[in-house]
């Protein structure tokens, strides 16, 4: 399958630091995205858990490893207004270079929303699928943490991937890092800034400046997630080029 036939948009190459908030900026203070006209309730959408070919780093439908030909879906909630403000990246979120993405916000609503949405995506894909969380935006509670953990547990084809910000000693974070440990190969997600051997992710200038393996996709060792597989398949902590 062709590059071009896994995600919409060509190049992930990182391009450096992009937007960087002062902490006088409304969203940086107001906890929110700076495109509030892009933040949408889940049913102003057509579905909340989007195709991974709309976005430019995950791709469509998985290349590689046992879960080859599974299909790659990505949900988006709204950056800082979800996440702590112990981010390391709160101001220069890459939210802020992503105008066009549709941020959906927390709740029951989303919560409902999600679970009918992957309860149609386990009868359509019985062998299995990935869902990518959070291209923006983190988990919010742990009444959310735990309804992945009730979803795991009543859909077997549900797989997820993605990263959080939370700490690790706090409500929410320690709600993800029991589920991660009870079964990574379900619920795969790293502590970002867990500069660990396993399980974390870190942001970096250069690659000179980590000993991790740097995403193979930012490095040309591969095309986009869907042709890698390392952050599912892999506990190791990953570094990735700041962008």
């Amino acid at each position: 399958m062709k590059a071009s036939t896994l995600r919409r948009h060509a190049s992930i190459e990182p391009k450096g630091a992009g937007v960087v908030l002062s902490a006088l900026h409304p969203a940086y203070r107001g906890a929110r995205s700076m495109f509030p006209s892009r933040v949408f309730d889940p049913d102003e959408v057509g579905r909340v858990l989007k195709d991974g070919h709309q976005s430019r780093k995950i791709g469509r439908t998985v290349l590689k490893g046992a879960r080859r030909g599974w299909p790659i879906f990505t949900l988006t909630l709204e950056e800082r207004a979800t996440c702590p403000r112990t981010c390391a990246v709160w101001g220069a979120c890459y939210g802020n270079n992503m105008q066009a993405a549709e941020r959906i916000t927390p709740g029951d609503e989303l919560e409902a929303t999600l679970w009918r949405e992957i309860a149609a995506l386990q009868a359509a894909h019985p062998r299995g699928f990935l869902i990518r969380l959070h291209v923006l935006g983190d988990f919010y509670s742990a009444g959310y943490v735990e309804m992945w953990a009730r979803a795991i547990a009543t859909f077997p084809a549900l797989h997820v991937f993605g990263y959080t910000a939370r700490s690790p000693f706090d409500e929410i974070g320690r709600a993800v890092l029991e589920l991660a440990a009870a079964d990574w190969g379900r619920f795969a997600v790293r502590f970002s800034g867990w500069r660990g051997a396993s399980r974390g992710a870190v942001v970096v200038d250069t690659p000179a400046d980590t000993d991790h393996v740097i995403c193979p996709a930012q490095t040309g060792g591969t095309d986009c997630c869907a042709t890698c597989a390392l952050c599912w398949h892999s506990e190791r902590t990953i570094a990735f080029l700041k962008h």
